[in-house]
């Protein structure tokens, strides 16, 4: 029996070459789609255009893949996160059907990967070898990024930081669809790892350090960003973007820790990824790179200046992983979020001008994605951040 193949749609470009590992069973062949340029205008043609800038992109980039003649439609299903929280992504699948029977894909099965009791239905049933996977692709791509990130504007010989993580995704790739991955031998590739990027030959450069925070969806992903680490790079800029995990363990405590029906299984949980985090983040210090604190000591960031009881969608998060970044002496922060986004802009942007306040000397700027928007309006409020002293 051929296995079903599973679309995902490209939505953290780190994590998704080792995450969909976690969707590697007896059932599923997991294929992560690519980005594509046509998806936000093929999103408006099939979605309404006061619809959040990711759904629009989702529903674009599904639809070219279905319309691409690359699968056999009678064995392909659709798979989407949903968080299950303000976020307007709770509803994407109503929107995703809808727009799917409008343009003539509506026997097209669609799943949902929540851990909120959503669309009981269509939900993908998590085994606890798929979890085991997950949590260590996760980590891993967190620990990816951050290395290589603060590797690459230094690298003496080009490409060599490239090669190092195209290699390191193969063998991590490999390591994951091969079974159980042990406590021991996950911190010792943690360690492995961030020595092995240490290592790579550098140069004393003057570049700018610019961190990234906001929205999940724009934050991680290139089609959602429209390539914003790469524009940064290529303007000789140093990326801090924090990683994946933070989020999961935010999500965790404010959210599911308190739902009577999830706490009582989450708490020891929450505890395990916070040791494992706080290995990794000792392995990226320890390899002499920068790291914002494990999420025992982040989530307690200034809390007389960010309420712990702001959690709605990214809540206090993206307030304390500035703080962090300016403490760390990363004084410029774009703040990136998508058009619709309510939740986000209201505990994302009616925060910055608090912390501007008490962090006179950083510099936050706000970009705004959209699909009526212009790349040339994003480029002038990131050139802002650039020029500013």
């Amino acid at each position: 029996m051929s296995k079903t193949t599973i679309l995902i749609p490209a939505m953290l470009d780190f994590h998704f070459p080792l995450l969909r590992y976690a969707f590697c069973t007896p059932r599923y062949a997991p294929v992560i789609l690519e980005a594509c340029p046509e998806a936000a205008a093929l999103g408006l043609e099939y979605a309404h255009n006061d619809l959040c800038y990711p759904a629009v992109l989702i529903i674009g980039q599904m639809l070219h893949a279905l319309r691409s003649g690359q699968y056999d439609l009678s064995n392909t299903v659709l798979m989407i996160p949903q968080a299950g929280d303000a976020c307007r992504g709770s509803n994407y699948l109503h929107m995703i059907r809808k727009a799917l029977s409008r343009a003539g894909f509506g026997s097209v099965p669609i799943l949902s990967l929540n851990v909120r009791g959503l669309e009981d239905g269509a939900k993908l049933h998590v085994t606890p070898s798929m979890l085991h996977r997950a949590v260590n692709g996760a980590l891993l791509g967190d620990l990816l990024m951050l290395v290589y990130h603060q590797t690459l504007p230094y690298q003496k010989e080009p490409g060599a930081a490239e090669t190092l993580l195209a290699r390191w995704r193969q063998q991590l790739g490999r390591r994951l669809q091969g079974g159980i991955l042990l406590h021991g031998e996950r911190k010792a590739l943690f360690a492995q790892i961030a020595r092995s990027f240490s290592e790579i030959p550098r140069c004393q450069r003057q570049v700018q350090r610019i961190g990234i925070v906001g929205e999940l969806y724009v934050k991680y992903c290139g089609m959602g960003n429209c390539g914003l680490v790469p524009y940064l790079h290529a303007r000789n800029c140093e990326v801090y973007v924090n990683g994946l995990s933070w989020y999961a363990l935010y999500y965790l405590d404010t959210h599911m820790v308190q739902d009577a029906a999830w706490g009582r299984a989450c708490k020891p949980l929450l505890w395990y990824l916070n040791r494992v985090q706080t290995e990794l983040v000792d392995a990226v210090r320890q390899a002499g790179f920068q790291c914002l604190d494990p999420y025992d000591r982040f989530c307690r960031t200034r809390q007389e200046l960010i309420p712990y009881g702001v959690h709605t969608a990214d809540g206090w998060l993206i307030s304390c992983e500035v703080v962090q970044m300016v403490e760390l002496g990363i004084r410029k922060v774009l703040c990136v979020q998508p058009f619709g986004c309510m939740p986000n802009h209201i505990c994302g942007k009616g925060m910055y001008p608090n912390l501007q306040r008490h962090y006179p000397d950083a510099h936050l700027v706000s970009v705004d994605y959209d699909t009526s928007g212009t790349l040339v309006n994003v480029e002038n409020r990131i050139q802002m951040l650039l020029d500013a002293q």
